[in-house]
């Protein structure tokens, strides 16, 4: 689970429209750590973030509101 302060900026940055979505939010801070740590990756987190980018090109992520439509949070 996410800290509340977290989430509440998370909030904030999709309302001032700098985010679509948290899932947005969430691939641009991904794609910056990895940036940082390029060299360093493991093959089992490559492997992830395969699969992370595939399911997001399927649209099998859901953001925030969808989550919650099924009964889910963060």
């Amino acid at each position: 689970m996410m800290p509340n302060n977290l989430l509440e900026e998370s909030q904030k940055l999709i309302n001032k429209g700098v985010f679509s979505n948290f899932s947005e939010l969430i691939r641009q801070g991904v794609r910056e750590e990895l940036m940082k740590y390029k060299e360093e990756i493991s093959d089992d987190e490559k492997k992830l973030l395969r699969l992370l980018k595939k399911a997001d090109e399927q649209g099998q992520l859901l953001d925030e509101k969808e989550m919650a439509k099924h009964g889910l949070k963060i």
